[in-house]
């Protein structure tokens, strides 16, 4: 990766997430991004709508110029995402996030190559990982997309770790697991290493296997 990542724990746009989102939304020479928000982690139709609707206002309201939505992921999904600067992921089922962005995600390496930034929220966040926890019934874990240097997120985090019992297994002995609060969360720098964000604190999670 060569772009930038933030990573949220969720209740994305509104107050509390300026400083993150402004921060993300300007570019190395201080202008503006343009935006391409991706709300697939919704359901087609209304939820998708909506979120996309709350993306676009929050974006502009932060000094955006150019705001470009994709409600379908489509060949034209494929092809917002050449001009796009900052690709914005909304919350949502992670399950349907990854199927929608699966087949993109040479085109999504490509993008964060050449500068694009990403920023996703909850199941946004999820899913840029090398790991991401269905939830369920019954809690699954299947590997994600991968664009981060990062095993596993754990979004919304108010300090349990139930899914780490889930995802051990699959997670190597030295994990790289975060907590991400609501309206907080980390930027992943190009080398890797990473900054907390937001208004509360981040935790680094350690399971050991074993325990």
């Amino acid at each position: 990766m060569t772009g930038v990542v933030c990573l949220q724990g969720g209740a994305e746009f509104g107050p509390g997430c300026e400083s993150m989102d402004t921060a993300m939304l300007l570019g190395p020479d201080g202008d503006a991004r343009r935006v391409l928000v991706a709300p697939f982690a919704g359901r087609p139709g209304r939820e998708r709508e909506v979120a996309a609707g709350n993306a676009r206002r929050w974006y502009l309201g932060l000094g955006a110029q150019d705001v470009a939505v994709a409600l379908e992921e489509s060949e034209a999904f494929a092809e917002a995402l050449v001009n796009a600067e900052l690709l914005v992921l909304p919350g949502g089922s992670p399950a349907r996030l990854l199927e929608a962005l699966t087949p993109h995600v040479e085109l999504l390496r490509s993008a964060s190559a050449r500068g694009m930034a990403i920023s996703g929220s909850s199941a946004g966040a999820m899913v840029l990982c090398r790991w991401t926890v269905i939830p369920g019934a019954v809690q699954r874990v299947t590997a994600a997309l991968g664009l981060v240097p990062v095993d596993l997120v754990v979004p919304h985090y108010r300090g349990w770790v139930d899914w780490l019992d889930a995802a051990l297994p699959v997670l190597p002995p030295d994990p790289v697991v975060l907590g991400l609060p609501e309206r907080s969360g980390v930027v992943v720098r190009p080398d890797g290493s990473w900054v907390p964000v937001g208004v509360d604190l981040v935790a680094a999670l350690a399971p050991r296997h074993g325990d």
